[in-house]
């Protein structure tokens, strides 16, 4: 048996559907290393199994989702591929639902947009640069500050960084001398996150999401012509 690194059941995402795309990417990769390391010898169908229970298990996070953990001695090899491959089809999903919902609380500046908040946010910068606060209140300031510099270049900004940066400048409310003005500008760059947003919007609606159903283990049945081999007459 491999070293697989950490244990994934700590620090597990809320949402059941993160939670089971880090559970399954493990059990994978824990399957696919015993598979590796079986001998001539050893039952791959138990480790297949072993697999299926897992990853159903995982799913069992969506409280709606009920399914049975196959017998061994009803799990072949094609009803792991079937499985596996229903899976994957699933995880990819689940992150094409991810993804979206991350363009649903993030924003696409054009270079005006982009110009219009590093100029806002310079300003901001000038100002916590002469606050009398202490230094561990403006570093933390400066670095919520940075953040959102440095999340503005990238191809879509976040929410959570501009939201990190009013929060900081909440908790020092009373010291700030120039407390108004730094609010006027933080509302100035929230106006253009709210442009760029209600832009998107008006361009691409919103689509309707998907149904998912999480996969099933599809367990091969006896024919009847096998069965009725075993009736005794």
């Amino acid at each position: 048996m491999g070293n697989f690194g950490p244990d994934p059941f700590e620090d597990l995402p809320d949402d059941p559907e993160e939670a089971f795309l880090i559970l399954e990417e493990h059990f994978r990769e824990e399957c696919n290393l015993r598979l590796q390391e079986a001998g001539h010898d050893e039952r791959t169908d138990v480790i297949h199994v072993a697999y299926i229970s897992q990853v159903l298990a995982a799913l069992g996070l969506e409280a709606e989702f009920k399914s049975e953990v196959p017998s061994i001695e009803s799990v072949s090899y094609n009803t792991y591929l079937d499985f596996n491959k229903d899976v994957m089809h699933y995880r990819t999903m689940l992150r094409i639902r991810k993804g979206q919902r991350r363009q649903g609380y993030s924003v696409r500046f054009d270079d005006n947009a982009k110009r219009k908040v590093h100029h806002h946010l310079d300003q901001v910068l000038e100002i916590f640069n002469r606050l009398e606060v202490e230094d561990t209140k403006r570093e933390r300031l400066i670095s919520c500050l940075n953040d959102l510099q440095a999340e503005v270049n990238q191809p879509r900004t976040r929410f959570d960084h501009f939201a990190a940066l009013s929060i900081e400048v909440s908790s020092v409310v009373g010291e700030i001398v120039d407390r108004t003005k730094v609010l006027d500008l933080l509302d100035a760059v929230a106006r253009v996150f709210w442009g760029a947003q209600t832009e998107r919007q008006k361009q691409l609606p919103r689509p309707k999401q998907p149904k998912l159903e999480p996969p099933k283990p599809k367990i091969d049945r006896p024919k009847r012509s096998d069965m009725d081999d075993d009736i005794p007459f």
